[in-house]
């Protein structure tokens, strides 16, 4: 086969190949392929033509509540007629504190309805951590319910922050359903606009914005639901956060494909196992982390996964040993998938086989991929570099950073590989930049090192991921003191962090070993024998 070139804009034949595998049949027309990822032209239109087939079908489950494809739509264009009302419109920025409630699942996609640009904030986030997404993202309107609500009217008191639930009316005095809708709006925007304003980190360690268009967020859907052979009659069950994509997606998926997502509020092993017995469930979403510990709390639990079918990992590394445990539990290897904030989903294992555990697949349908080496070369399979990606599913690129990061059209991702040269797969051996993954969350050590030097006390700190059976990464500081001690600093540094960025461990050094222009020798400090790897 020729080998890939990054100037040719046609895909090459190991591509073509690549999708063929994963929707079963032979694709040789990649324009007809762009077309089909990308119809729409929103995420809006495109589910509202869903549930015009599939209107009494069940859609989503959140908590107690169960609505049809057809009540999604009619509650979602309601409640964009009541944000008309308070002035949400194509392109307003807001942001949305993403508790796994009903309410907010439909506030996000009346939101996305009227064109607006969502930003969604995790639950857990401290007033701080909000603030700063607050401002990163330039929000025009908050929005939240429950406990975090609080949290939310805290961080920005110049901010309007509306309700989402009448019992919200304690923590801030205005409330979404306060106005009348001013119309049922039609699905507003095109597929070139942004649907969803996504933060990473760069080197800098500060957060960057990755805008999403519909186009991309679709193309990144549809591709893993032909590859994964999606069906109205499917029925995913997961207990992810809806404020990362791979949580999300399970909202996306459902309303493409007219199925049906039930959405835990928050992962408890017996929990999962009983509610996907009771939901007769065919799909389970999950990160690394979930799996062990269901093989490790409830062992003669696991066995039921068996009768699913379709298992995925993602959001983090799965090691090999685990991937081997769950087929052996289990009967079958979780797909594992691979893909970034900037990219959505880009590569997985075939739903059909081969399944190789410690790999993450081939290129889902729309992705091209390619491996290079530091001077832009592309590498044959085998050999160890930088991992390309392009594609429809691919970012235009960061809010006023233009096509940084690009190589022509192809992304660069930061992450080392290489394709193996017998099956194709691409195997992930590292990363060049520093993000720690960790239950599936992604954390950047920049981000907590700067909230732990704020400790009185803490006179030089660095923070790492390090392997860990129940986490993938755990968030390891090490730290330089003076006067204070581990437990102390971990209790100051709680009311700025949320819960899953806070160090599972901190440890106190003489020093923190650095290079001779000062960067931290992270390798050393990931291979100390202080450190706890359960």
């Amino acid at each position: 086969m020729a080998p890939i070139s990054l100037d040719d804009p046609t895909p090459s034949e190991d591509m073509l190949v690549a999708w063929s595998k994963h929707v079963g049949r032979a694709v040789a027309d990649p324009k007809a392929l762009h077309r089909e990822l990308t119809r729409g032209p929103t995420l809006p239109a495109a589910f509202a033509a869903v549930s015009r087939r599939h209107r009494t079908a069940a859609a989503l489950t959140l908590g107690n509540t169960t609505l049809t494809h057809g009540e999604v739509e009619e509650q979602s264009a309601r409640i964009a007629g009541v944000m008309a009302a308070w002035g949400v419109g194509p392109g307003t920025r807001l942001t949305l504190l993403a508790e796994p409630e009903m309410s907010v699942v439909l506030t996000y996609l009346a939101a996305l309805r009227s064109g607006a640009v969502v930003t969604l904030a995790h639950p857990s986030y401290t007033p701080v951590e909000i603030g700063r997404t607050l401002s990163a993202s330039g929000a025009e309107l908050a929005a939240g319910t429950g406990e975090s609500l609080r949290r939310l009217v805290e961080s920005d008191p110049d901010l309007p922050v509306l309700g989402l639930e009448p019992a919200d009316r304690e923590a801030t005095a205005e409330i979404l359903a306060d106005r009348p809708p001013i119309r049922d709006p039609r699905p507003r925007g095109d597929g070139e606009s942004t649907a969803i304003l996504a933060f990473t980190s760069g080197t800098t360690g500060e957060p960057r914005p990755v805008p999403l268009s519909h186009r991309s967020l679709l193309a990144s859907i549809r591709g893993v639901m032909m590859a994964w052979r999606w069906r109205p009659n499917d029925r995913l069950v997961h207990c992810l956060p809806i404020a990362h994509q791979h949580g999300l997606g399970a909202v996306h998926i459902a309303l493409l494909t007219g199925s049906h997502a039930v959405i835990l509020p928050r992962f408890e092993p017996s929990g999962l196992i009983e509610a996907m017995h009771d939901e007769e469930a065919t799909a389970l979403f999950a990160v690394p982390a979930i799996y062990d510990r269901l093989l490790t709390e409830v062992p003669r639990k696991v066995a039921s996964l068996s009768r699913l079918r379709l298992m995925t990992s993602g959001s983090a590394p799965l090691p090999a040993e685990l991937g081997h445990r769950i087929a052996h539990a289990v009967g079958q290897l979780p797909v594992e998938r691979y893909g970034l904030t900037e990219t959505g989903l880009d590569v997985s294992n075939p739903f059909e086989g081969p399944r190789i555990a410690g790999t993450v697949g081939i290129a889902l349908p729309g992705v091209e991929l390619a491996v290079v080496d530091g001077g832009g070369e592309v590498l044959a399979p085998g050999e160890t570099g930088e991992v390309l990606l392009r594609g429809p599913q691919v970012f235009d690129g960061y809010a006023g950073d233009g096509r940084e990061g690009f190589v022509r059209d192809w992304f660069r991702t930061g992450d080392i590989g290489t394709v193996e040269e017998e099956s194709g797969h691409l195997r992930l051996v590292g990363r060049s930049k520093e993000v720690i993954i960790t239950g599936g969350v992604n954390v950047y050590p920049r981000e907590v090192e700067a909230a732990l030097l704020t400790v009185n006390g803490v006179v030089d700190v660095a923070v790492v991921g390090v392997p860990s059976r129940r986490w993938g990464e755990a968030v390891t500081a090490f730290v330089v003191v003076s006067g204070i001690s581990a437990e102390e600093i971990g209790s100051r540094v709680a009311a700025v962090l949320a819960p899953f960025k806070r160090p599972k461990q901190i440890i106190a050094v003489e020093s923190i070993p650095r290079t001779e222009v000062g960067k931290v020798r992270r390798d050393l400090l990931a291979a100390s024998t202080a450190i706890d790897r359960s």
